[in-house]
């Protein structure tokens, strides 16, 4: 016997489909057995109508209109056999201009309407709490003024009732067991059909945790194809991710084991040291190189905070990013005058609303401001701007410093990539943490410069909240 809860467990495909198509079999069983019903009355009512209109005839036979008077030639033995029936009741009358010419039963009801001459009707009504059907025939005229003569001859319906039964019986059996083989058949056809599911499955199943190959789905059905390309390119874009971050993971240990190994070095030295002038030098250098690392891992978790796998969510609001720039811009403007940077800011526009995360963007126009101020000149310029066109924002940060080489602007988006020939001491991480937050906000990040010593022009575009 089959197990369907083993076969067909709860909210599986193959559940699914099996309930389906058995719900639209079931209808279809189930109009074939009403029809079937209904031909059977149909036919069983034909058959014994006939009967019922040949005794109507066999009685006509009986009938003398060649007499003056109208005259019913009908022997005992006669109307026995047409009175015999082992399963019902048969009932008749002939009606005359003047009456009954004969009956078996005078109260054999009679119809509301009566038909004309060689013409006759069947009609349904009842006699002593039983059913009946009854036909009734207009005998031809022979003069054209004799008036009709009516033949009634009706029975029970116990006979139809029955053989409509047994067609029903003998219609409904092989109807079940069309159902029941319809049933096994979509049982195993749905089984067979759902195999690729099953080699894929086991395929998933033995495949190796670390293997992010794609899936062959050259032999797989059309409709499991772009599940499975969709499913491929998932698998690449995590390889992709393990890829980046086991970089990640090998640059940073790379960064972090320098300034520790100068912590450790410089704290030897101190230690080793009597001349006050020469420890406090060690601390100095001590002081330097923990600031670096401090600043390096900041960076890290700054990066990490923008990076899509940082955090799930990305929650975003309103926000006027014109008003956002100026607060992080007066920031810098003690760092900047330090190195006699004139930092400025400018807007087209007071208001000027995007949809984004306060805390990242602030973060991106920090690392932006922190950069040119990093890469410009004493005594140089750096304008921070913001401007909308269109249903853009541009937040443009605009330096007088060392530039960018053309070969080298994609480069300065790579985790730790540090511009060669300047002696600064940047991890590498900023611009990066920028096109990650700029990503993450559906933005872009350009840069633009004229060359070396020529400054950069960096700007992030955003869509404008409408």
């Amino acid at each position: 016997m089959l197990n369907f809860k083993k076969h067909f467990p709860q909210n599986s495909l193959k559940n699914q489909l099996f309930k389906w198509l058995l719900l639209l079999l079931l209808p279809l069983i189930f109009i074939s057995i009403i029809a079937g019903y209904i031909l059977a009355n149909h036919f069983t009512n034909q058959a014994y109508d006939k009967s019922l209109y040949r005794s109507a005839l066999a009685l006509a036979g009986q009938i003398d209109l060649e007499t003056p008077k109208i005259q019913v030639h009908l022997p005992q033995i006669a109307k026995d056999l047409l009175e015999f029936d082992e399963d019902d009741y048969v009932y008749f009358r002939i009606i005359g201009p003047n009456g009954d010419l004969a009956s078996s039963n005078a109260s054999l009801p009679l119809p509301n309407k009566y038909p004309k001459a060689d013409k006759f009707f069947y009609y349904e009504t009842s006699l002593d709490d039983e059913d009946l059907r009854v036909i009734i025939y207009a005998l031809p005229k022979i003069k054209n003024n004799q008036k009709n003569i009516y033949i009634l001859v009706g029975e029970t319906q116990q006979k139809r009732l029955q053989m409509a039964d047994e067609i029903i019986l003998s219609l409904l059996l092989p109807q079940l067991l069309i159902g029941l083989l319809v049933g096994a058949l979509l049982f195993f056809g749905i089984k067979r059909g759902l195999m690729p599911l099953e080699k894929l499955k086991a395929e998933l199943i033995a495949r190796n945790s670390n293997d992010l190959s794609p899936v062959d789905h050259s032999a797989a059905p059309t409709e499991l194809k772009p599940l499975l390309e969709s499913f491929n390119d998932l698998l690449a874009k995590v390889a992709n991710n393990i890829a980046k971050q086991q970089r990640f993971i090998a640059d940073a240990s790379h960064q972090l084991r320098t300034p520790l190994a100068g912590l450790k070095t410089q704290a030897e030295l101190a230690l080793r040291e009597i001349n006050p002038a020469k420890i406090s030098h060690a601390l100095s250098q001590i002081n330097v190189a923990s600031g670096n690392l401090s600043h390096l891992v900041n960076q890290l978790l700054s990066l990490t905070k923008a990076e899509p796998s940082g955090s799930v969510f990305l929650e975003t609001e309103s926000l006027n990013l014109s008003q956002l720039a100026q607060l992080t811009t007066s920031d810098w403007v003690v760092t900047a005058l330090e190195k006699n940077i004139d930092l400025g800011f400018t807007a087209t526009d007071k208001t000027l609303l995007i949809k984004g995360n306060a805390v990242l963007l602030r973060e991106l126009i920090n690392n932006l401001i922190e950069n040119a101020i990093l890469y410009s000149f004493n005594g140089g310029n750096i304008t921070v701007g913001i401007k909308q066109e269109n249903k853009h924002i541009f937040l443009t940060v605009q330096d007088d410093g060392i530039g960018i080489a053309a070969d080298q602007q994609t480069l300065v988006f790579e985790r730790f990539y540090r511009v060669l020939g300047t002696q600064q001491t940047g991890c590498g991480l900023g611009l990066t943490i920028v096109q990650e937050i700029a990503e993450r906000h559906q933005a872009t990040v350009s840069i633009f410069s004229k060359g070396e010593g020529l400054g950069a022009l960096f700007t992030v575009r955003f869509a404008a909240l409408s």
